[in-house]
Formats: structure tokens, sequence, C-alpha cells
């Protein structure tokens, strides 16, 4: 996604709420990884999995994102500060065909995990899906763009819409839950 202000580099170590381990598996050898995030911000030994470069990242959304590649291993892990992972996915430089987020069933797993350990999080948790971006037509007509998504990310999405100067009038909503 196209950003009116780059990211802003994040003092690490970045502590993250207790949220899934990772969001999005990153195909990418970690020896690349400079050419779409610059040098590590941090290298650093990952107990029993050895040595690790990290990045961290404020978007201007507020959206926090955290990059971990191991130097054993091919590849590397995505966190964010909300499990929201299609907003990570319209964000981070990496292309869709070499990032798999979490399984579905697993996702859906630690949400419930979340709600059972933190039951005073369940309106944000539970909020990730509570809103709708639309795009109207030039017929009239307003027409879903994506999925239910979060508050943050729909606003994010309206606002990136918008800066590409297109004359469609795009806006998000808050919707039943499903």
């Amino acid at each position: 996604m196209a950003e009116a202000e780059a990211p802003r580099p994040l003092q690490l170590p970045v502590r993250f709420p207790d949220l899934p381990a990772y969001l999005i598996a990153v195909n990418v050898p970690r020896t690349a990884v400079p050419d779409y995030l610059g040098p590590p911000m941090l290298t650093a030994k990952v107990e029993e999995l050895g040595n690790a470069d990290f990045w961290a990242f404020d978007y201007p959304c507020g959206l926090q994102v955290a990059y971990r590649f191991l130097h054993a291993g091919e590849g590397g892990l995505v966190r964010a500060d909300s499990p929201e992972i299609q907003h990570v996915l319209r964000h981070i430089p990496f292309s869709s065909g070499c990032c798999e987020p979490i399984e579905p069933k697993l996702f859906d797993s630690e949400i419930r995990r979340l709600l059972l350990a933190y039951p005073e999080r369940q309106a944000e948790i539970e909020s990730l899906r509570s809103y709708q971006v639309w795009r109207q037509g030039t017929d009239g007509n307003p027409f879903k763009v994506g999925e239910r998504t979060s508050k943050r990310d729909a606003d994010c999405w309206v606002r990136h819409f918008d800066s590409l100067g297109h004359h469609q009038h795009y806006w998000f909503s808050k919707v039943d839950p499903e």
C-alpha cells in the first residue's frame, strides 16, 4: 500500500500484547530482507533458535509491525500490535506470493484463547471484524470493498483510496455481528 508518510522505526525490543506468536510467515531469504526493510535494527540471540535479525515499524495509521528473520532459517515471521492480518499484508513491503498468513483454524483458536485469558478485551477483539469498506459505483450503487475488518484498517484503507485521486467515493461503516 502506498503511504503518504513512510513508517517510523520503533525502538526494539517491541512489547506486543499476548497475541498469536506470528500472523504471517515470509518466504524471503534473510540476506535479502535489508533490500526491503533497510539494515537490521537489532541482531540478537533467540533462545534455542540462534541469532536473528529484527525490524519494527509504526505506520501512519497506528499499525505497529515487527519482523524476525533467523540466521539459521529461510524466511521470517511477522507480528503486529493487533491481529489484523489483511491490514498488515497491505502495509508490509513483501509481495503476497511470498507471504503466508497464519492458518484460519489456528488464528481462530488463538482468538478464542485470548478471549478466555483477557475477558476485559472482548469488545476490542470482537471489533476486529466490525467494519466494512464501501465504494459508490458510477451508477450510484454501493459496493463492498474487501472483507469485514477493524475500524483502524477500514479508516486506513479509505484514506489510501482517497489518496489515489479516484473520482469514486469510499467510506466505511460499522456492520452487524456475523
